[in-house]
């Protein structure tokens, strides 16, 4: 036998070995080891193609290469700055092969994970490193950890990015960067690394990929639920480019999956719990609601111009016929920069978005964006100036229809926004109080109470105040009660103040024709949630009590609820006693004497004996306190 026919008989032997499957006896296995060198001769590489082979198709092979020191010989071996590529992708395919379903061995592996994260960097064997990383990491957390650590989300971000991921390897690598970003901590999710994963990320999700857009969207979506990163990424190029990539995602959804984000999105669904199960509807919620919050933070508001590029998308989609999910969040982001007068005067008077908003309120249905839309229109009434061009365009009467909605927090939203409309503007006033309520709308029903025969707008304002109504989903929404009766203590704020060029008396007079008038006065003193809401409901019946009309309205609540003045007693007592700071007790305590003064002084004539010696009695016994 010739010298050069040994190494073939020596392969053919170990294949034959290799082939029988492991028998107990690793002596010849133990050889093979000794003779892999550092894989300069074809030998060596002949040798580890049939370890990698062997063990590819025999997992019981996966043990005795741990044991038999080759699976940790290859590891420290995976070196492509001093080994040759082929027998590094050969040294790779045995690593691969060995770690199948196998976590003793994984536990090896994980330890030198660097070096086969070091090789996608070398394209010849990219592909081949990304199926060993894909082998090691399936159902084995630990991989995933120490992938975390290693930031291998950037290298494949990275790689995607500048197109060095074969096609073939795209999957492997969408994956891995999925389990690794969920291992991320929350100092990691902070950091510059993750901006720079997140740009990449970003810039292959635009340019759409059926196979693996699902996959970049989730990625996105959980860096974008972290509060601290939405603030690092709060530029106006940033957002541009996410409500980009909103608006083509939505237009892939169906109609169906469509009506599912916005029940999602609807004030009642907690947002960290979603119902629907869809995947793709998940990825919309979470999308819309990271970039409402985002829009919500002060750097975003102070890196943006109201005639930016994003800002006319924005305004785009919400002036368009077609209503969609993201609709609503085109009005929070609207919304949230209308935090200036000026703005929200642009808005109004440049933009007309008032006029899109009304006709969004006044004919969709879709709860979640009548809220936002509703939010946004609050926002637009703070200047004094919008508020009768609002009021003109007929927001008063769309608020009239949305105060008998059944969803508690929209109704609050509408009586914010009428609250807003009335104070200080005479105008709306008028409307509300003389104008008859709009087409289409019947009064609730108040028990005891004959509703008129024309009811004005004023009228059914105090019935929906008085209606039952469904719990709120937050305590930081509008409550619909308490914003009903506000909005009765803004118009007797305004007429109680001197306007020699106004007829406010002959207002005065006619809004306290209103049926029950003071009742829903009467129930913000008597709630105990909202403390200020209370204080405020007895300035309001203060007010009230200042004219005779107004004296016997209230008188005749008294007759009606036989506690209220009691209520009234206690509070201004408990006030007096120092429960709350010396400013707000001093104030509760006056109004309740203002009240008692002009009940005495208006209303006598209305009261029978027994309560007029209640409320000078209860005139005495503040008076007594004041010393």
């Amino acid at each position: 036998m010739s010298t050069s026919d040994r190494p073939n008989e020596m392969l053919n032997g170990l294949e034959e070995y290799l082939d029988a499957g492991p028998t107990g006896d690793y002596q010849r296995l133990r050889g093979a080891t000794e003779s892999l060198g550092e894989g300069e001769s074809e030998d060596g590489l002949a040798v580890v193609q049939l370890l990698g082979t062997a063990v590819g198709k025999q997992h019981g092979w996966q043990n005795p290469f741990r044991e038999n020191g080759i699976l940790r010989h290859v590891l420290s071996s995976l070196d492509p700055a001093r080994v040759p590529t082929a027998m590094i992708k050969q040294y790779l395919r045995v690593v691969g092969n060995c770690v199948a379903d196998n976590d003793e061995n994984r536990e090896l592996v994980v330890e030198k994970l660097e070096k086969i994260v070091a090789c996608l960097a070398e394209e010849e064997l990219t592909a081949t490193a990304l199926a060993v990383l894909f082998n090691l990491f399936n159902d084995f957390e630990p991989a995933h950890i120490e992938a975390a650590k290693l930031r291998l989300d950037d290298s494949l971000a990275s790689y995607l990015a500048a197109g060095k991921i074969p096609e073939q390897g795209v999957d492997y690598a969408t994956e891995l960067m999925h389990l690794t970003t969920e291992k991320l901590t929350p100092i990691q999710l902070e950091d510059s690394t993750s901006l720079h994963v997140f740009e990449n990320i970003l810039k292959v999700s635009l340019p759409y990929d059926e196979d693996h857009y699902q996959e970049y969207l989730t990625i996105l979506v959980h860096y974008l639920q972290d509060p601290e990163f939405q603030q690092k990424i709060a530029t106006a190029d940033t957002m541009e480019r996410l409500v980009d990539l909103m608006l083509d995602f939505e237009v892939r959804l169906s109609a169906e999956e469509s009506q599912a984000v916005f029940r999602e999105l609807a004030t009642q669904a907690d947002p960290n719990k979603i119902a629907s199960e869809e995947t793709d509807v998940i990825l919309m919620v979470r999308l819309a609601s990271s970039l409402a919050a985002i829009s919500a933070s002060d750097a975003f508001v102070r890196n943006l111009k109201l005639r930016s590029p994003l800002v006319k998308k924005i305004k785009s989609k919400l002036l368009s016929l077609a209503t969609s999910p993201s609709t609503v969040c085109a009005c929070v982001i609207l919304g949230n920069l209308a935090t200036s007068d000026q703005v929200c005067i642009d808005m109004v008077e440049d933009m007309g978005l008032h006029i899109t908003l009304i006709e969004i309120l006044s004919s969709r249905r879709e709860l979640a964006l009548l809220y936002a839309a509703a939010g946004f229109m609050r926002h637009l009434a703070f200047p004094e100036v919008n508020r009768s061009i609002l009021g003109e365009a007929g927001l008063i009467e769309t608020c009239s229809h949305l105060f008998t909605n059944k969803d508690p927090s929209v109704r609050g939203e509408a009586a914010a926004i009428l609250c807003k409309l009335i104070s200080n503007n005479f105008l709306n006033i008028e409307k509300v109080v003389y104008e008859s309520i709009p087409e289409g709308i019947v009064p609730a029903q108040i028990a005891g109470i004959e509703a008129p025969v024309h009811p004005t707008i004023l009228y059914h304002l105090v019935t929906q105040a008085l209606a039952p109504s469904a719990p709120l989903p937050s305590t930081a929404m509008k409550n619909p009660m308490i914003e009903l009766g506000r909005t009765i203590i803004a118009i007797l704020r305004y007429l109680r103040q001197p306007k020699a060029e106004e007829d406010i008396d002959a207002v005065a007079r006619h809004m306290f024709k209103t049926p029950a008038i003071a009742r829903p006065l009467a129930r913000l003193v008597r709630q105990r949630f909202y403390a200020d809401a209370r204080s405020e409901g007895l300035l309001g019946l203060g007010l009230m009590a200042q004219s005779h009309e107004g004296a016997i309205c209230v008188v005749e609540e008294i007759k009606a609820d036989h506690g209220l003045l009691e209520a009234i007693k206690e509070f201004a007592v408990e006030q007096k006693g120092g429960q709350e700071s010396n400013a707000t007790a001093g104030r509760d305590y006056q109004n309740a004497v203002v009240l008692l003064h002009g009940l005495a002084t208006n209303g006598v004539g209305a009261m029978d004996a027994s309560l007029k010696s209640s409320v000078e009695s209860l005139q005495a016994e503040l008076s007594r306190l004041m010393i």
